[in-house]
């Protein structure tokens, strides 16, 4: 069994389709509840529902929570600088799809 942090462990993997609670990302994802607090604070990630006993997250939530954790631990980064270079990251990703579409239509 790894330790919590150890870079030998992956998130698990959940059903496309499902929704979480908080404490089920907590657990999922070996981290605590403040911090993803923080994630949704910043818009690291997305919460569904009106408050925080109702929340909801979706299964690429997992894929995310890890990319943060690894950001903040490889780059030092605070949450701030993880939101943002999540967005970057998720821009990058995006301009690749649309240069991979238009190379893909000639």
């Amino acid at each position: 069994m790894t330790e919590k942090g150890s870079p030998n462990h992956h998130p698990e993997i959940v059903e496309a389709g499902a929704t979480m609670t908080l404490d089920e990302l907590c657990l999922s994802c070996r981290v605590e509840a403040g911090w993803i607090l923080e994630l949704v604070e910043h818009g690291a990630i997305e919460a569904i529902g009106r408050s925080r006993s109702d929340w909801q997250f979706s299964h690429v939530t997992i894929v995310r929570v890890a990319k943060a954790k690894r950001l903040e631990r490889d780059l030092a980064l605070n949450m701030p600088g993880v939101a943002l270079a999540l967005e970057l990251l998720d821009e990058i990703d995006e301009l690749r799809s649309r240069l991979k579409a238009a190379e893909s239509r000639r």
